[in-house]
Formats: structure tokens, sequence, C-alpha cells
């Protein structure tokens, strides 16, 4: 499973303590057996337009900079619908929530 670091967004490993991207404290939560261990949620940082892509690709372990690709290229042909799929994913899929501060 790929985590990132919800502060700067850079992937972590499995046993790391610190990011190696912003030295953040790293606090990793083992879900209970009733929640899922992929959520959804849009990004702070490491996102374009609406931060769709990055959610899709971070939940499901995509890569990213191909669905980014796929996304425009069936914007072009299968046009509205991508835009309407796009706009609804962009309202329904909940922002990430900024890290506490570190006291």
């Amino acid at each position: 499973m790929n985590n990132f670091c919800s502060a700067c967004g850079s992937p972590l490993s499995a046993d790391a303590r610190f990011c190696p991207g912003c030295g953040t404290a790293v606090h990793f939560v083992a879900p209970s057996a009733g929640q899922a261990t992929r959520q959804l949620f849009r990004p702070l940082y490491d996102r374009r337009i609406a931060g769709v892509c990055a959610a899709m690709s971070r939940a499901w372990g995509w890569d990213i900079g191909l669905l980014r690709v796929l996304t425009v290229i069936c914007g072009i042909f299968l046009f509205p619908l991508t835009e309407i799929v796009y706009l609804a994913c962009w309202i329904g899929i909940p922002e990430e929530l900024p890290a506490p501060p570190l006291m």
C-alpha cells in the first residue's frame, strides 16, 4: 500500500517515521475491522485542476500521469460525459484535511 506525507505529498515507505521530503513526523493509523483501507480524498498538494485524478491515483495506486492523460483523451472523445463525471467527482470527493500544527 502506498502512503503519502499529508504535509508535502511525498511517497513514504512502510517503515518511515519521518517524511524524506519535508521532515514531518509520520503517523500511521491502522484501520479497524469495519473501516475501509482506501480513502478517497482530494489532496492539498500535487493536484492540477481539482485533485480528482490525484485522489483516484492515491486511493487505488494508479499512475497519476497516465490517469491525467486518459482523462484528457476521454474528455475530448466522450464530450460532455467525462466533464460531467469529473465535476461530480470534484463536488463529491471531500478535500484532505490539513495536518495539525506541530507544537
